[in-house]
């Protein structure tokens, strides 16, 4: 576990100092160019730099231990961090948009495009290496907060991609109203991306289920004995943990410790196989499912 919480924090922190660094290459490809698709560009890596400090921040917050203000702990706060994230890809496109309309109707020829976008092939590179860390490093460590982030750099890397064909063949055909029309398709990009984040950020405030954790608990039950059967079952996502509750029936002439042995088996067997998971389990008798 300590090793979990090292390993997200060290990725964290790397996002931030990342964030800084393209965001300092594409603010000079900009500076060199004067274009308006490469300083929307740059606009992004600043969202980016808040959103990783945001992530870094809520998992710090998420690791706390629980106290008496929250005895559920504070997990949650890779959530908000995550939902915060939505609402800055949306700002940063609508940042995009107002700066775009203008060139729209009234285009503006490139500076020394040609080292612009080298520089800002550059940018995107480490963007691409930094998103390809962190969703490794999400799946590892089932974290929305860093899986947030790394959708976000990604969505990064494609925008910048398609920004540097677009201008480098506006550059050739002078068709130099491309500029403001690629820095609209990122925003639209960053809408789509936001919508995904958004959601699923959401969906687990809201309490959604765990469709495929609920599979294979319900497979590990099957192959558990010492009771008449299992309904009931209900979970939640918080944060990098799977909450699970269920109802678990057994014979009525059972004693208190036989009983607490085979919840101890079965929170045991779902451990096991499902790494951070939380059992609560509710023991009944067959006389009370009559009832």
């Amino acid at each position: 576990m300590f090793t979990d919480i090292v390993q997200k924090r060290s990725l964290a922190k790397l996002a931030v100092l990342g964030g800084l660094a393209v965001f300092s290459i594409k603010l000079i490809a900009y500076l060199i160019s004067g274009s308006v698709a490469l300083l929307s560009d740059a606009l992004e890596s600043i969202v980016n730099i808040v959103a990783s400090v945001m992530m870094l921040a809520s998992i710090y917050i998420s690791m706390k231990p629980a106290d008496e203000d929250h005895k559920y702990g504070h997990q949650r706060a890779e959530n908000i961090s995550c939902l915060v994230e939505g609402l800055l890809i949306v700002l940063a496109a609508m940042l995009i948009v107002l700066t775009s309309l203008g060139r729209l109707f009234d285009p503006v020829p490139f500076n020394d495009i040609d080292l612009a976008l080298v520089v800002s092939l550059i940018a995107t590179g480490i963007n691409g290496g930094l998103s390809y860390i962190l969703i490794k490093g999400s799946r590892l460590n089932k974290s929305i907060a860093l899986e947030g982030d790394a959708k976000h750099l990604f969505s990064d890397v494609l925008s910048s991609i398609g920004i540097v064909v677009g201008l480098f063949l506006a550059s050739v055909t002078g068709w130099y109203i491309l500029d403001p029309i690629l820095a609209l398709m990122v925003a639209a990009l960053l809408i789509k991306m936001a919508y995904g984040v958004l959601g699923k950020s959401c969906r687990d405030l809201m309490d959604h289920s765990c469709p495929e954790s609920e599979v294979l608990i319900e497979r590990i039950l099957k192959g558990q004995e010492g009771f008449l059967q299992y309904h009931d079952l209900k979970t939640r996502r918080v944060g990098d943990k799977i909450y699970a509750e269920m109802h678990i029936c057994v014979e009525a002439d059972r004693t208190i410790a036989q009983g607490h042995e085979l919840t101890d088996r079965i929170e045991g067997a779902l451990c096991q196989e499902i790494p951070g998971i939380i059992v609560n389990i509710h023991l009944e008798t067959e006389k009370e499912i009559v009832a």
